[in-house]
């Protein structure tokens, strides 16, 4: 009768996967770029949606202050950057641009959302449209 040893099961596995040396490097060259990849996508993502929410904040304030009554387009102007200035703009090349008519305000906000993953770039483009205060007597 023979006997197994320890040793011997231990060498008969280290001979079963002899021949998988080398594949999770393989693996991790493979898969450690692509998942890389995918978290600079969300990361990018994220820092667009800050971009946006920070550009309808802007055009909000722009709004409610140029639709005031007896107040001018400069008005509205100087509220809106002065929310896109507030610790620091994340987004280039930022304008406000306010229209105001007889009966509607239109402020436009409009830039680009800074780069994460190079080669994307996106536009930022808010628009808040609504009617000027007015006095009724």
């Amino acid at each position: 009768m023979t006997r197994t040893t320890r040793h011997d099961h231990r060498q008969r596995i280290h001979d079963a996967l002899a021949g998988d040396r080398g594949a999770a490097t393989l693996q991790n060259t493979i898969i450690a770029p692509v998942l890389l990849l995918i978290l600079a996508i969300f990361l990018h993502l994220g820092i667009i949606l800050h971009a946006n929410n920070l550009a309808q904040a802007a055009a909000t304030s722009a709004f409610n202050a140029a639709r005031a009554y007896n107040a001018s387009t400069a008005d509205g102007t100087a509220a809106g950057l002065a929310i896109l200035n507030q610790g620091g703009s994340p987004i280039n090349g930022a304008n406000v641009a306010v229209t105001r008519g007889a009966a509607t305000v239109t402020v436009t906000v409009t830039g680009n959302a800074p780069t994460f993953v190079p080669g994307l770039t996106t536009a930022i483009d808010v628009t808040v449209t609504g009617p000027v205060e007015r006095w009724v007597g």
